[in-house]
């Protein structure tokens, strides 16, 4: 194989491997997910409560 190719090999390799250790582990959590009960998230309100004083009645 000329410089090229071996180069151009060994990129290619590894970007394959780095795929195939990430999918593994996206597969390995998903799969620990889906065995774990269900876990409801309830994320914090952003919303702020204002102490504002009631609106004046229009007479």
């Amino acid at each position: 194989m000329d410089k090229t190719t071996r180069a151009a090999r060994e990129i290619l390799d590894g970007e394959m491997e780095r795929r195939q250790v990430k999918t593994a582990r996206l597969r390995k959590a998903r799969l620990e997910r889906e065995a774990s009960p269900a876990v409801e998230v309830v994320a914090p309100s952003t919303s702020k409560v204002r102490n504002k004083p009631p609106a004046k009645a229009i007479p």
